[in-house]
């Protein structure tokens, strides 16, 4: 076998192995009870009412980017309830071709009206991964499980491989770029001692957002154990994307993200909005061929 040929099947055995349907239905049950949850969780319609001195600092370029148009928030609600149905329907498994690619253009156009208020990037505020993954989610068989109307014709086996393989790639790809930025802007001289110890110093500094008050100032003032945290956090978020190929880095990996995500919150009062997708790794056929052996 020649290298191209190599190549070939290890591409083929990344994206078109046999997949399970349970798997490709979680994805779906997954990310739209996460997007729904956002959406709920915030009035982004009541943003597009600000008054203009608030749309001043927006570009008229992102304006015509996310098709915003301030001041019409009963249009954006109306959007926003459309969205939300869309959502449920998702989650449901009804229509998934339409009603997964109405939610991820909608969250598309809606996402960006919460950046008037908080900060200039759309990015990273939980909808970052629903927008592609929901689109990627309609153009497959996502609902031949778990659906409250299953296909009455299941699809090759292959096609429920991609679509988890592409949506766990973006979750993996937040820890991958993460730490790829602290090498980039730092080194690796920011899993030290005395930079984690700041950085605690820090998120705990700040009195009106600060929640919990033990942990952070107890580790800042143990040297080795902030070591430890540091080359724990560049470990875990460079090894991360080891997911999307290794069995077993998706049985140990996802387990500790949440369990470092937990460490943060109570350490730097830090609250990480992906960490329901970390479910994206179950993988069904992996446990069914594991039980069988």
């Amino acid at each position: 076998m020649t290298a191209a040929e190599r190549v070939r099947a290890a591409w083929d055995r990344l994206w078109f192995a046999p997949g399970d349907a349970r798997t490709l239905a979680l994805a779906r049950i997954v990310v739209a009870a996460h997007a729904l949850w956002i959406l709920l969780s915030r009035d982004l319609p009541a943003l597009s009412g600000l008054p203009a001195p608030f749309w001043r600092g927006v570009a008229a370029s992102a304006r015509a980017r996310f098709l915003i148009v301030e001041g019409h928030p009963r249009i954006e609600s109306f959007l926003a309830l459309l969205a939300a149905a869309a959502l449920l329907a998702m989650l449901l498994g009804l229509w998934t071709r339409a009603s997964g690619l109405v939610a991820g253009l909608l969250l598309y156009h809606l996402a960006p009206l919460e950046t008037i208020i908080l900060t200039p990037s759309p990015y990273v505020k939980g909808f970052t991964i629903a927008v592609p993954a929901l689109i990627a989610l309609s153009l497959s068989p996502c609902a031949d499980a778990w659906s409250v109307r299953p296909a009455r014709r299941a699809a090759g086996a292959w096609e429920y491989r991609w679509p988890v393989q592409l949506v766990r790639l973006l979750v993996a790809q937040i820890y991958l770029f993460s730490g790829w930025a602290k090498l980039v802007r730092v080194g690796f001289d920011w899993a030290a001692a005395d930079n984690v110890r700041a950085w605690l110093h820090f998120f705990n500094q700040r009195d009106q957002l600060v929640v919990f008050h033990t942990v952070g100032p107890w580790l800042a003032e143990r040297p080795v154990l902030c070591l430890l945290a540091g080359l724990f956090a560049m470990a875990l978020e460079l090894s991360f994307v080891s997911t999307v190929v290794s069995r077993t880095a998706r049985r140990v990996l996802p387990i500790a993200a949440a369990a470092w995500h937990a460490g943060i919150l109570f350490a730097m009062n830090i609250a990480f909005p992906y960490v329901p997708l970390l479910l994206l790794f179950v993988d069904f056929r992996q446990r069914q061929e594991s039980a069988g052996t």
